[in-house]
């Protein structure tokens, strides 16, 4: 398991890094900022920007410019006064989480990259992401990542949202206040520090569970998996189980449940914190693996197959046909439709959906380089 950190530099949890710009944002709607303040944003992806959308048009209110760039199929609708940048999904940006509030004589930053990684003792998909980066209160980081941005962002920026940066930069001239600047990082670290532990003892968000297994239903996972985004790669297993829906009749129905139990059991069995099993229908289970490699997933889908297969050595001696196929994807909704065509006719793996429109998903294995993958 990564080392995840609370501090200002390093490999930070999603929670750090929603902590840090908040604090950063607050600063830049203090009283006493305004025309004189410039904020950079880059969302990643629309969805994160729409629950800090009113934040958002109450810094446009009062800065002289407010940037906002993430990676979106059109024009998205912002808040009068924020400039929007289309991001392309293959550029480093799209995968970047930073916000640069810079004055005359305030600065203050986040910048982080998506590692495209989890923390698996996570207990949604969303709180499990991991970045490496760093945020602080300091004028000069905040002055050279708004230089950065602005350079980077180049012609999509406005002639006239360029022309307001370049003064606002030009008029940083004091020396910056770095014994208050370290004073107020020090606060800010206890209590994101004691938010987390209160946090971290929360129970996870729940929803529809089988009750016939005590797997959650694909709507019971809708909290786990969070916003409708492309940013986790998800390993996919999809379990059929053809002659579960004849058990009844044949043995009654105590000895389906208790096969179904069985079942279940096995879906679990090795799964991590963040991982889920569930079931789709009668016949048909899921276990969803965030950021897995190819041959991990593989293997667990013969290892399924082998052991289901086997149950019928066990109370109470059902003999079941089982079937898998596996899918490595950043879709969201699921694309089970295609993993179900899948099941009969497996053909070389591939990645579904295609790279573009989502992050690339690098390979963790030498294995794994020789292309995409079905099993």
């Amino acid at each position: 398991m990564p080392d995840v950190s609370s501090a200002r530099a390093g490999v930070l949890s999603k929670r750090a890094l929603v902590t840090a710009s908040h604090a950063v944002e607050r600063a830049a709607l203090a009283e006493g900022s305004g025309a004189d303040t410039v904020v950079f944003a880059l969302f990643q992806r629309l969805p994160y920007f729409e629950r800090e959308r009113e934040v958002y048009a109450r810094i446009a209110r009062t800065a002289a410019v407010t940037v906002v760039g993430m990676v979106d199929s059109g024009r998205p609708d912002l808040p009068h006064g924020v400039t929007p940048v289309l991001l392309r999904p293959d550029e480093g940006m799209a995968r970047e989480w930073s916000v640069a509030v810079l004055s005359p004589t305030f600065g203050a930053s986040v910048v982080a990259q998506d590692l495209d990684d989890v923390d698996p003792q996570a207990t949604t998909v969303e709180s499990a992401r991991l970045f490496r980066g760093r945020w602080g209160l300091r004028r000069d980081e905040a002055y050279a990542e708004v230089v950065r941005l602005r350079d980077a962002l180049g012609d999509r920026l406005p002639p006239a949202v360029r022309r307001k940066v370049g003064e606002v930069l030009a008029s940083v001239e004091a020396p910056a206040a770095v014994d208050v600047e370290s004073r107020a990082e020090a606060a800010i670290r206890h209590v994101a520090a004691r938010l987390d532990e209160t946090r971290s003892a929360a129970p996870p968000p729940g929803g529809p569970v089988d009750p016939e297994t005590g797997l959650p239903t694909l709507a019971g996972i809708t909290p786990w998996l969070g916003d409708a985004t492309d940013t986790v790669p998800l390993g996919l297993v999809l379990v059929t189980v053809d002659d579960l829906t004849a058990v009844e009749h044949r043995h009654g129905n105590r000895i389906r449940m208790h096969t179904e139990q069985n079942i279940a059991d096995l879906l679990r069995d090795g799964l991590r914190p963040l991982d889920r099993a569930v079931r789709l229908g009668p016949g048909e289970f899921l276990v969803v693996q965030p950021v897995v490699g190819p041959d991990e997933l593989t293997d667990r889908s013969l290892r399924l197959e082998r052991r289901l297969a086997a149950l019928h050595a066990t109370y109470p001696f059902v003999d079941l046909h089982p079937r898998t196929t596996t899918m490595l994807t950043r879709r969201r909704p699921l694309p089970l439709h295609t993993l179900r065509s899948r099941l009969r006719h497996v053909p070389a793996t591939t990645l579904w959906p295609p790279s573009q429109g989502s992050l690339p998903i690098e390979p963790r294995s030498p294995a794994a380089r020789g292309g995409g993958w079905f099993r």
